[in-house]
């Protein structure tokens, strides 16, 4: 489907240079656990050479949490340029770089899912002016605490990525860089924060980093990390990730995401380079943890 075509909501929205917020909201079901039906789910797209999208659906009676997509093909060769939540569902896109592959791969998109106590609500936020701005989207309802994540690169076309997705308790911090020796056209970021009006029991956000190498050394790497300590019943609902250099800042390399992928206990990334260059870089991987029951 043409990238154009498949994001015709975002793209009729005019670009100024305040942020525009959209939410949504679902009320809360009656239930004695923390988080009931609490369940982990994906699907795959077909395994081709050219752009693709997927989409999964929670269980009956369960709405997103949290979310999740991997690309399952040739490492550093494709942008995951957008996971977007709702209510009940998530879809994920994938997007060859500029440079392309000429090998088959697939696109998986995960959800997850459950029917807690609290009510939930989709914020979302873009940032104008091609995308460039650093970006928070906050759950600013009183009281209000964030479980999962998402974002959404429109106009890109593989030729940006999104550098950080760095959850905290309340709020998400998002960013993107045009890679692309080309002029950039009109593009955005949309960054998306799905709110519940109560933390449940053991709300925590985790993460952990890989070492500092350049890429010579480690062209791509993985980490993952855990919800709390051994024994804990803590469950993942929302992931994040972030890619630095040396002193904690977004390096001026083409780096992208092939996989942020959430299950029960733990979640886990990988990212790699585009174009090597020998920059020194680091990947971290956040996980958004909660008591199961």
């Amino acid at each position: 489907m043409p990238i154009a075509t498949r994001r015709t909501w975002a793209t009729v929205i005019s670009l100024v240079l305040a942020l525009s917020t959209v939410t949504v909201t679902v009320p809360a079901s009656a239930s004695s656990a923390d988080i009931p039906d609490y369940d982990v789910v994906f699907d795959t797209s077909d395994n081709t050479s050219s752009n693709k999208g997927e989409d999964v659906t929670c269980p009956t009676g369960t709405r997103v949490l949290g979310t999740g997509a991997q690309i399952l093909g040739p490492s550093g060769k494709v942008v995951i340029d957008e996971v977007i939540p709702t209510t009940y569902t998530v879809s994920a896109f994938g997007v060859e770089t500029e440079a392309g592959t000429s090998s088959a791969w697939m696109i998986r998109v995960w959800a997850v899912c459950g029917d807690p106590d609290e009510a939930t609500r989709i914020v979302s936020r873009e940032a104008p002016r091609n995308g460039l701005l650093p970006l928070t989207v906050t759950c600013d309802h009183p009281g209000e605490f964030m479980l999962g994540t998402g974002y959404q690169l429109d106009g890109a076309a593989g030729k940006a990525v999104v550098d950080y997705v760095k959850p905290q308790l309340n709020s998400v911090n998002g960013h993107a860089t045009w890679i692309s020796s080309s002029a950039a056209p009109s593009w955005t970021l949309r960054m998306y924060a799905i709110c519940a009006e109560d933390a449940p029991p053991g709300l925590w956000v985790y993460h952990k980093s890989t070492v500092n190498t350049p890429d010579s050394t480690l062209p791509s790497k993985e980490i993952e990390v855990g919800c709390g300590a051994a024994g804990d019943r803590q469950v993942v609902l929302g992931t994040g990730f972030s890619v630095e250099d040396s002193i904690g800042t977004v390096p001026t390399t083409d780096i992208t995401l092939d996989y942020l992928i959430p299950t029960s206990e733990k979640v886990e990334a990988r990212a790699a380079e585009v174009v090597p260059d020998g920059r020194y870089w680091n990947l971290v991987v956040y996980a958004i943890c909660a008591f199961e029951d």
